[in-house]
């Protein structure tokens, strides 16, 4: 947990390609009981969590000139304390812009998991427990909360979360610490802090007669025509 944030996201995006898919290159190791040994008793991950408040979603004719969130979110105050210290963690400052705790990117992880959606919900099983389990395995090891902790103990926690094929009994935790990060990078590239880290520039004026498509876009186009079996009509 102390890498500079871009290359977190550099290792970040070659590992999950910036998808929502979750990353877990570990399951083979952990159905065949192997994996990296944890470095202290693990506590057992919690299974049952609050359920979600009876809420709807967005329905089939959102206003999207008046973007509104109409369900409750998730996070209690001592929960969201949590989430911004591990966003400051997992994309910790540097000269460009701040971490992504401070940046708010919690605010968007919040409204993510508290959406009333199949892929949403498995992500709120998941933080929620995983916030649960990091304090109690805090408790267990250093008789405090996770963010009662020195730097020192956060981080050789969170270490312990980074392996690439853990133990059985650090799976869970670890697919945990890998969703969060899928999440926090994915909150970070919607902000302008985000956008200007990666170059995106957004769109330019041409001056001039509009050139139209080069041939590589038009060539990329015909590609994925011939794979959906149609035809393109018009000027090549």
């Amino acid at each position: 947990m102390t890498l500079d944030r871009r290359t977190t996201l550099q290792w970040f995006a070659a590992a999950t390609t910036l998808s929502l898919a979750p990353w877990t290159p570990a399951f083979g190791a952990v159905a065949a009981g192997a994996g990296t040994p944890p470095p202290f008793d693990v506590v057992d991950w919690p299974e049952k969590i609050a359920p979600l408040p009876p809420t709807k979603g967005y329905g089939r004719d959102p206003d999207l000139t008046d973007p509104k969130v109409p369900w409750p979110l998730t996070f209690n105050p001592a929960q969201r304390a949590v989430i911004d210290m591990l966003g400051d963690m997992i994309l910790p400052a540097d000269a460009a812009s701040p971490g992504a705790g401070k940046l708010g990117v919690g605010a968007f992880i919040d409204e993510w998991i508290s959406a009333p959606y199949p892929r949403q919900q498995d992500d709120r099983a998941t933080v929620i427990s995983g916030l649960a389990w990091l304090d109690a395995q805090s408790r267990a090891l250093h008789r405090a909360s996770f963010n009662a902790l020195t730097m020192v103990q956060r981080t050789l926690l969170l270490d312990a979360l980074t392996v690439a094929a853990p133990a059985p009994a650090l799976a869970k935790p670890v697919a945990f610490m890998d969703r969060l990060r899928s999440l926090f990078v994915l909150g970070f590239y919607s902000l302008p802090e985000g956008k200007a880290d990666m170059g995106f520039i957004g769109d330019q004026v041409t001056e001039g007669p509009y050139p139209g498509p080069d041939a590589e876009a038009l060539a990329h186009l015909d590609a994925l025509m011939r794979e959906l079996k149609l035809e393109r009509k018009g000027p090549a």
